[in-house]
């Protein structure tokens, strides 16, 4: 497999060097996709008798464009399954007059004739491998082979007679799940619908159903999200949804919408929209995946959806995947699985899996999930195994607990790291969090002609001290910026956006000042803890190993209030607690002493040094 996957790879790669410099990446795509399928059809007894002829194109003619156009419209007026796929697939190509172009298009058939495919089973290979390629080439994604492998475990299609994907791109999950299954009497009797909104995808996805065999489905070119009177309401035995990354919620769309039964979206995010379509659509015995990200668990505006959706019990398993699946991108990815018919043992319960750290590079761009966590996320997810760090079913009570959150992290890790302290407490027990002011870059202008107070903003805070920056400047806006969004000794500092965790204590020898939004006070009640304690804690390996686990966002990490306020923290006697502060206190204090007196001895003797060689600094 290994050397027919080189094989193809270097053949697709001397087709793209071939158009390159003529043709844009998605016109060569689609090139090389249509010149594969004539040798294809050549090689299909259903097709081989037409007058579309492989042959016909290496042969030194004029007007090479002209006579594929005219092929290719016969063809598929003679087999109407084809119908303005093969010619919509070519239409910005059939553009190009030229012979240069012309030629390159020639030169592409002998390459592909060149690379003597024994079989049509061999070319629809290559047509699949050519496919996940190209999409990547033109700027779209595909689902990962990982994500499918995984799929292809959770769900028994043995007992599967119809699925869907929304937002189906190539159809390469179905593509898949046939291909696994052969040509049994299940997989002839499965029927897959799909809806993408890009019609030249739409196209590709069409061509991919007739060459690798699958004879019932249905593929619709429109916008998933897009209601209308003529909806298609089917149900099915499994919907899945790769989620575009990046997808705004049309408003406009709501009316009359039966599929938003759970609560309206956001603007800013269509995840939990597509959450619903794939609710709406399983049967009663039904079961959907959706691929998104940590935000589509986490953020705040969707809780009323979150919530609604866990009070129904319709979420059965949450997983948390490596990082970087998608080339290109580093975001992470998260798996949430619904089920209409949970088992009895998991009524009213959630699976959380972490399988985060089981990957390996694939390419310089990209990595993929490993066998060995497949597997464990298979075999937890089928015989409901808990494992400390990396599976758990936790009650819907407790999931109410921490607002509808849905993070694998924060269930697994903190429970785990907890259970090291003899006893805890959370955080907003023993503290005020206080997330910092907002300014307009308008108020900002205003308030800075006034500069009584130094304005902190992330960059303010590094090595877990406060540099005051003369030129971040600015007065209060209103009179309860003071009491409120100023700092005090013994205050800790944590930022709340940004692409770092920094953390940094309010020492003796401050200066006034007010925090930027983008930062937290901790402000510590000094009955129930110390805060150089709970400075140090948070900077320790299980500290941070805590906040990683309330983090929402993936380059830009977000930490809110509630989140921090459920931080658990190690609980000691408070006089133990205040003696063992005031000694760190101390210590840092004279740490930070010697380290600036060094500094100086530095500068002092490197001065006189200099000196001596009749330099100056």
């Amino acid at each position: 497999m290994n050397y027919l996957n080189r094989k193809y790879e270097m053949l697709i790669n001397s087709c793209f060097d071939e158009l390159k410099g003529t043709f844009n990446m998605e016109e060569i795509f689609h090139i090389i996709l249509v010149v594969s399928t004539i040798s294809w059809i050549n090689k299909n007894k259903r097709y081989n008798m037409s007058d579309l002829k492989f042959e016909k194109f290496t042969e030194k003619y004029n007007n090479t464009l002209y006579m594929l156009q005219d092929e290719l419209k016969r063809f598929e007026y003679e087999f109407p399954e084809f119908e303005d796929i093969l010619m919509g697939i070519m239409n910005k190509v059939f553009i190009y007059k030229d012979r240069a172009a012309e030629k390159k298009i020639q030169k592409v058939f002998y390459i592909i004739k060149g690379a003597n495919f024994d079989s049509k089973d061999e070319i629809r290979k290559f047509i699949n491998k050519l496919v996940s390629f190209g999409i990547v080439q033109c700027g779209f994604s595909e689902t990962p082979e990982g994500i499918k492998k995984i799929i292809k475990g959770l769900i028994d299609f043995d007992k599967v007679r119809g699925f869907a994907d929304y937002c189906s791109g190539t159809s390469s999950v179905a593509v898949e799940i046939f291909d696994s299954l052969g040509s049994s009497e299940i997989s002839q009797d499965i029927f897959y619908y799909g809806e993408e909104i890009n019609t030249s995808i739409y196209l590709i996805s069409k061509l991919l159903m007739i060459i690798n065999g699958i004879s019932k489905y249905e593929i619709a070119n429109k916008d998933v999200l897009q209601y209308s009177g003529n909806y298609r309401d089917a149900k099915f035995d499994f919907v899945f949804s790769d989620v575009p990354q990046v997808v705004y919620f049309d408003r406009e769309f709501i009316i009359n919408d039966p599929r938003l039964n759970y609560g309206i979206p956001t603007k800013s995010s269509a995840d939990w929209a597509f959450a619903q379509n794939i609710i709406y659509h399983l049967n009663s015995n039904g079961k959907g995946i959706l691929i998104g990200t940590i935000g589509t668990l986490v953020r705040g505006s969707e809780t009323k959806i979150r919530k609604g959706i866990l009070n129904k019990d319709l979420i059965e398993c949450v997983i948390t995947l490596p990082d970087n699946l998608y080339e290109n991108t580093n975001i992470g990815t998260e798996m949430i699985i619904f089920n209409k018919n949970k088992s009895k043992d998991r009524i009213e319960r959630v699976l959380f899996i972490n399988a985060s750290n089981y990957s390996y590079r694939l390419n310089r761009n990209q990595h993929t999930i490993s066998i060995e966590g497949i597997n464990k996320i298979l075999e937890c997810y089928r015989d409901g195994i808990e494992e400390d760090g990396f599976s758990k079913f936790v009650h819907l009570e407790k999931i109410t607990e921490f607002n509808y959150t849905l993070n694998p992290k924060e269930y697994l890790d903190f429970d785990t790291l907890k259970s090291l302290f003899k006893e805890s407490v959370p955080l907003k027990d023993i503290a005020q969090i206080i997330k910092g002011v907002q300014v307009s870059k308008e108020d900002l202008e205003k308030l800075s002609k006034q500069p009584e107070y130094y304005f902190l903003n992330v960059k303010n805070i590094e090595n877990g001290k406060i540099n005051y920056d003369k030129n971040s400047m600015l007065t209060y806006k209103k009179g309860d910026w003071i009491g409120k969004y100023n700092i005090r000794p013994n205050d800790i500092v944590i930022t709340s956006k940004g692409s770092l965790v920094k953390i940094a204590i309010v020492e003796d020898d401050f200066r006034p000042a007010f925090i930027s939004a983008n930062l937290t006070i901790i402000r510590v009640n000094s009955q129930k803890y110390d805060a150089y304690i709970l400075y140090e804690f948070l900077q320790s390996n299980i500290g941070r190993q805590m906040i990683e686990g309330i983090q929402t966002g993936t380059t830009i990490k977000l930490l809110n209030n509630a989140q921090l306020g459920r931080l658990e923290l190690p609980v000691y006697e408070i006089e133990f607690m205040k003696q063992v502060g005031y000694d760190i206190k101390r210590s840092k204090m004279e740490y930070e002493r010697r380290i600036e007196e060094a500094k100086r001895r530095f500068e002092e003797e490197r001065e006189e040094l200099l000196g001596k060689l009749g330099w100056h600094s």
